[in-house]
């Protein structure tokens, strides 16, 4: 799904920067090699972008957990 209809950016796009190391729209926008353009998206780029790390963050405890 698209998270930015301007610049053609998915939601895949902003998982794989958020990865990389992103953490606020405008590094996606870079980590896409993008500038933003009427800013509609931003919102629900941050929820993705908050959604993206918090799994991130639990992944590691979620193994250890189903190794116990």
């Amino acid at each position: 799904m698209y998270v930015c209809i301007c610049r053609a950016i998915r939601e895949r796009d902003v998982t794989a920067a958020v990865r990389a190391g992103a953490r606020r729209p405008v590094d996606v926008f870079r980590a896409c090699g993008q500038n933003p353009q009427c800013g509609g998206c931003v919102h629900e780029m941050r929820k993705h972008i908050d959604e993206t790390i918090a799994c991130e963050q639990a992944a590691p405890q979620t193994l250890l957990a189903a190794a116990d």
